[in-house]
């Protein structure tokens, strides 16, 4: 009769909203399965970045991972992804040569001034003196001592900074040793950002 038809329409569609709200669940679940592994992924990405900035490797393909993630880039990290960027320990070995260099410049500069004698700063020149202890004072083998030890302690924006006290002409010799620190400090500041953004996300 009309009331068994009834009941048996309800039935159905109760039945039917209950496949409805089963495939909907599983449709979240699904969904939700695929933004976690994509965080995952991310993450992964993130930690294989910073494990090549530390060691100074390039790092492409786990950029390509982060890209695939639907992850926005920081530019530098772009830009330095296939060669990478100079190790610490790369800047400290090689900060000795280019601090030669820089105190050369600054002593020949001083000799021109007349604040040193050209013999004196011609002995020094060859015995490469310089200071390894870190001091005080504004001269170019002061500052160079304090920026060394601030890059042995891995300090290497305070390095940096003392660097930029130092005369043009002296700063000049180290060109190439300071775009490199400078690209290793940009890309640590990129990487912070990254791993910020994925864990607001």
């Amino acid at each position: 009769d009309e009331r068994e038809l009834k009941a048996v329409q309800d039935d159905m569609a109760a039945q039917r909203a209950d496949i409805e709200t089963t495939a909907e669940d599983a449709a979240a679940k699904e969904a939700s399965a695929e933004i976690s592994a994509r965080e995952a992924m991310n993450r992964a990405a993130v930690s294989r970045i910073q494990t090549a900035v530390d060691t100074g490797t390039g790092f492409a393909s786990a950029l390509g991972d982060l890209a695939a993630g639907g992850q926005e880039v920081p530019e530098i990290l772009q830009r330095v992804s296939t060669s990478g960027v100079a190790s610490v320990a790369t800047l400290q070995s090689t900060f000795p040569a280019v601090a030669r260099q820089a105190l050369e410049a600054s002593r020949s500069a001083s000799v021109g001034s007349g604040e040193q004698s050209g013999f004196v700063a011609f002995m020094k020149n060859q015995l490469g003196a310089r200071s390894l202890e870190p001091r005080d004072g504004d001269d170019a083998d002061a500052v160079l001592s304090r920026a060394e030890a601030a890059l042995g302690d891995g300090r290497l924006g305070d390095a940096l900074a003392e660097i930029e006290t130092m005369p043009e002409g002296a700063r000049a010799e180290m060109t190439g040793w300071l775009a490199q620190a400078t690209e290793r400090l940009d890309a640590l500041a990129a990487l912070e950002t990254l791993t910020q953004s994925l864990n607001t996300n």
